[in-house]
């Protein structure tokens, strides 16, 4: 399914963001028309980012970009149940490396 593979593909890349520090700042709630898990997801993982970026604002800037875009690409999912069952297994898949980020 093409929404996992941008799943994933944003989940690599907040994990390349391990290496960073973290900050302060924290991005408002997700409400972008999307299942409550989606947002829930992009919500939590948004927040770590902002708190990694700041020492390494290129690399948030990348992950911002690929959040954006997947966060576009399931606007567009017809089967809004089969994407709220992916977006909590993205997250459930995620809680360890956020514990591991310290987020």
């Amino acid at each position: 399914m093409k929404s996992t593979r941008i799943i994933l593909s944003a989940a690599v890349a907040l994990s390349l963001l391990a290496l960073s520090g973290c900050g302060d700042k924290e991005p408002a709630k997700a409400d972008n028309g999307l299942p409550a898990e989606c947002n829930e997801y992009v919500t939590t993982v948004s927040t770590c980012v902002t708190k990694m970026s700041k020492d390494n604002k290129a690399m948030a800037d990348q992950f911002k970009t690929q959040m954006d875009a997947a966060t576009e690409s399931w606007k567009k999912v017809s089967d809004k149940e089969a994407l709220k069952a992916s977006c909590k297994a993205a997250m459930d898949a995620f809680k360890p490396t956020l514990t591991q980020l310290g987020c």
